[in-house]
């Protein structure tokens, strides 16, 4: 290997880490924006990163004020949780207990043939219940099981009272809870609502601002020196041309390594640069001929930017760049070719045959030499 040939693939390698290093920024920036385009089409893809750190620094001061009373109302809904969750349990053993007592206080009735007791039997809250207990306890005749019954019957309504007296404490403390728990979620709102006011500063969308955010956060701590996250802030439309001329680049190189590798004529430092120039021509005019495809079938129709290069997913616009770049020559022979059929008409309307086969010496040749049919 000459030293010639050495430095030739020395500066193809080089080119090559170039390309890739940056066009890996470019895509990275790209891919954010047609991401965050998704989740927020008012954005259209740009975050403006410097607000969105301001905004995060003002929300976490507004927290830090805020701490005692979001805490204090965390710990008030644990409690009226707690709360709750006891009164049900002792609903749920009172109404048990009341069931049991009306049965058995119904059968003792039946059996001393009561007067009156399918009226009171009507009652069923705790004092009735206890009256009628006691009203069997003062009757006279009544047999041993039935008095053993009865004085059961009187412990239960005693517990019964007792629940109740709970429940009533119970509901008085929740009441208590509960003004004390609207007295701080009103500064927790108020919060609340200047911490959405500051989210809408950078997102109109404030239900995927987290999401956002965490996407900016993770493309701004992961790229190099923070050049993604700035180039993230660029217009889609010039993040997408840099990043098909990239890959028009990296198409080139794609070219240009077997060629280095396998072709018996020697790849020259002139042809490295013309084809990495090339590449990024055709490249670019194959993208400003698929976007004038999409906007002719999206003109007049759909949003006003359904048609622009912004819309373009990047791995889309990444094959473009990489496809033209290996295959610059003959696109640039196709786009030659498909040029002079239309501006080669006659007024008629009918293509001059003559016009298609121009001479040699006025035709350029994409594939290098003097000239060529």
């Amino acid at each position: 290997m000459t030293f010639y040939k050495f430095t030739v693939g020395f500066v193809l390698t080089v080119a090559m880490i170039a390309v890739l290093g940056f066009g890996a920024l470019v895509f990275s920036a790209r891919d954010f924006q047609y991401g965050v385009a998704d989740i927020s089409e008012s954005t259209r893809g740009v975050i403006d990163f410097s607000k969105l750190a301001e905004a995060e620094a003002k929300v976490a001061a507004i927290l830090e004020e805020t701490k005692g009373p979001r805490g204090e109302h965390a710990q008030i809904e644990e409690q009226l949780s707690a709360l709750d969750g006891e009164a049900q349990q002792a609903a749920a053993n009172a109404n048990t207990a009341r069931a049991s007592m009306v049965g058995a206080i119904a059968a003792i009735e039946q059996r001393a043939r009561v007067q009156g007791a399918a009226s009171a039997a009507a009652d069923l809250s705790t004092q009735g219940l206890t009256q009628r207990v006691n009203a069997l306890a003062s009757r006279a005749g009544l047999a041993p099981d039935d008095q053993q019954s009865v004085a059961t019957l009187r412990t239960q309504a005693e517990q019964l009272s007792a629940s109740d007296e709970r429940a009533t404490e119970t509901n008085e403390a929740r009441a208590a809870l509960v003004t004390r728990r609207d007295l701080v979620g009103g500064q927790v709102k108020e919060s609340d609502r200047r911490i959405e006011a500051l989210q809408r500063t950078v997102l109109a969308e404030t239900g995927q601002y987290e999401r956002v955010r965490n996407e900016a956060n993770a493309l701004r701590n992961l790229s190099p020196l923070g050049l993604s996250a700035y180039l993230a802030q660029g217009h889609p439309a010039l993040l997408s041309t840099m990043l098909v001329l990239l890959m028009g680049s990296l198409g080139s190189l794609l070219y240009l390594f077997p060629a280095y590798l396998n072709r018996p004529q020697p790849v020259t430092m002139a042809e490295i640069a013309v084809r990495l120039i090339f590449g990024m021509c055709a490249a670019l005019a194959v993208y400003v001929l698929a976007n004038a495809a999409v906007s002719s079938f999206s003109f007049g129709s759909g949003p006003a930017n359904s048609g622009t290069s912004s819309n373009l997913n990047p791995f889309t616009v990444s094959l473009f760049g990489i496809v033209a770049g290996v295959m610059s020559e003959d696109i640039a022979k196709w786009i030659q070719d498909r040029g002079r059929g239309i501006f080669t008409q006659e007024p008629g309307g009918v293509s001059n045959g003559a016009d298609l086969q121009p001479a040699v010496s006025s035709m350029i040749n994409p594939h290098g030499g003097p000239g060529a049919p």
